[in-house]
């Protein structure tokens, strides 16, 4: 295998266990935004890319990533409610992105811009619905072994992935589209982007065809573990 991931087995303590909560929803809505935000753009980038209908669901019981969802991405959509559990803020569903939005998100072709076409290769969307039963295995990205990718004006993608998920101990993933396990994806630009703040990438593979199904991103304290050498 190349030398820039390891194949990772999760434990069982690496399984979550579901709970049943008492859930409320509240919708909301905003006054068009006039800009769009790096973080606005890469966390959008569906609902322009792929499908109009796609619905965006992001954690925000923190507070620093609440606050980053409400001023600088729920603006942008039409549909936006709000997920209580338990009467404390669980998640924000977003859908359907304003059609000035649109135009923002495709005013530039410079920074994050380039990520996100890197992640979503093609709008082809059977690894979404293929309801074939797949063999999965895991491999944990060696981030030294990645030459990073700096971008600027992106510390509110770091602050909401970091804040949002990882100092939580929870997971964040993407489902990237045109993606092969091969030894010239370590020079994707999606990679070596996150490897500049990500604690831990894992990129969950479909032994029959070498396709990536799911780039999952998470701390040091998350499921994934991660070789530091």
């Amino acid at each position: 295998m190349f030398d820039w991931i390891e194949e990772f087995k999760p434990t069982n303590k690496d399984l979550k266990q579901i709970h049943h909560r008492r859930f409320n929803l509240k919708k909301v809505s905003f006054e068009s935004p006039a800009t769009m935000t790096e973080l606005a753009r890469l966390l959008s980038a569906g609902s322009v890319l792929l499908a109009d209908n796609m619905m965006n669901i992001y954690s925000a019981k923190d507070e620093t990533a609440r606050s980053l969802i409400m001023n600088d991405i729920a603006p942008h959509f039409e549909d936006v409610k709000i997920v209580y559990v338990e009467d404390e803020i669980d998640v924000v569903n977003m859908q359907y992105l304003k059609k000035d939005s649109k135009k923002m998100f495709n005013s530039t072709n410079i920074g994050i811009i380039q990520v996100i076409h890197d992640l979503i290769r093609t709008n082809d969307m059977c690894i979404w619905t293929d309801g074939k039963k797949r063999e999965l295995t895991r491999y944990s990205v060696r981030l030294n072994a990645l030459n990073k990718y700096d971008i600027d004006n992106t510390n509110d993608i770091q602050d909401f992935f970091t804040k949002g998920y990882f100092d939580l101990g929870e997971e964040f993933g993407f489902i990237p589209t045109g993606w092969i396990l091969v030894d010239d994806l370590k020079e994707s630009k999606t990679l070596r982007f996150f490897a500049t703040f990500v604690p831990c990438i894992t990129l969950v593979v479909d032994e029959s065809n070498k396709q990536v199904v799911m780039l999952q991103l998470s701390g040091d304290s998350g499921m994934n573990r991660q070789m530091k050498e």
